[in-house]
């Protein structure tokens, strides 16, 4: 007999089926969590979800209190995040041209903004925490606006470059925020996006799905949700570990519908149910992590040594790197 339909109150925000299957009953915590994945398309996400004013309330005042324990940054959490920004840099550094216009959407502390002007662009960032926008407005002194992206106005186009790094997980409408960027970029402008990777096996299956993340891609979903906002892809890249996924696109208006990626759920799926935990301790895998974390606070130590502020973390940071930064070539 045919397996009859899961229930789906959220249809898929990529294709719009609710043909579906569930994929996982438990978030990271423990706790209850249903997941699901379209059986057209292969996009993951929590279904049902939350209502939408408890999501905004959420991320609002609680989400980096529960995911990094601080209210506002620490002088180490400045470092983690000074660090990852400079990795930023470099990686747009050789699409950017001097005067480029750059929106960081969930600038968090403001670190990449901060940054990013340090080297001559006019970046501005907006972050719907308002104590961490607050923070990068007053410790750092960069324009942060306190908002959720779907309540900002800019004129369009106000932006050559729009940055969403670890953004889109979080959202109840991925598919709608892009088209919201979509307004506010110039033509032939470029995205930069960063999300976990659904497909990503370094972290314990137990790990995979977090209640905080509405969505979950990989690569195929990824790159089709940008077309469907009239972005293209130009490059996508995984990190070493599997963990993210990088994907620069550029603003070209031709939206492209999608209605199914064939054999991607299946493939998603596969992933999830080979990802066994009594195997995973038995790779170097985990333990390769414990390492890169040991070097991780190493590095955030000596970025915080002597220093009496966020400004000083992130000019130590910057010291002695412009020169390795590529040139722009856009």
């Amino acid at each position: 007999m045919p397996r009859p339909p899961d229930a789906c109150p959220i249809p898929c925000n990529l294709c719009g089926a609710s043909d579906i299957e569930v994929l996982s009953l438990r978030d990271r915590r423990g706790g209850y969590l249903r997941t699901t994945i379209c059986r057209r398309c292969g996009l993951v996400w929590t279904n049902p979800r939350p209502p939408e004013d408890t999501v905004r309330q959420y991320y609002a005042h609680q989400y980096r209190l529960d995911h990094l324990g601080q209210i506002t940054p620490s002088l180490r959490l400045t470092a983690r995040s000074g660090i990852a920004a400079l990795y930023r840099c470099r990686a747009l550094r050789p699409h950017l041209s001097r005067g480029d216009a750059i929106l960081d959407v969930g600038a968090g502390g403001g670190e990449l903004v901060y940054m990013l002007r340090r080297l001559g662009f006019d970046a501005q960032g907006i972050e719907p925490d308002t104590a961490w926008a607050a923070y990068a407005r007053h410790a750092l002194g960069v324009p942060v606006q306190t908002a959720f992206m779907q309540s900002v106005s800019f004129p369009a186009p106000s932006f050559t470059v729009v940055t969403l790094y670890h953004v889109l997980e979080h959202l109840e409408d991925p598919a709608g925020a892009l088209a919201i960027v979509a307004g506010w970029i110039a033509a032939r402008g470029l995205l930069l996006v960063e999300v976990p990777n659904v497909e990503a096996t370094c972290h314990a299956p137990r790990r995979r799905f977090h209640f905080a993340h509405l969505h979950s891609f990989n690569d195929a979903t990824l790159c089709a949700l940008g077309r469907r906002a009239g972005f293209e892809p130009v490059q996508t890249r995984t990190t070493p570990d599997g963990s993210l996924i990088e994907c620069l696109f550029r603003y070209t208006g031709d939206i492209r519908a999608v209605t199914s990626i064939p054999g991607n759920c299946e493939r998603i799926t596969r992933v999830v149910a080979n990802h066994q935990t009594l195997a995973h301790y038995l790779t170097s895998t985990p333990y390769r992590r414990v390492f890169r974390r040991l070097r991780s606070y190493r590095a955030m130590r000596r970025a915080i040594d002597g220093c009496a502020g966020a400004a000083q973390v992130l000019d130590g940071l910057l010291a002695g790197t412009e020169e390795d930064l590529p040139p722009s070539s856009r």
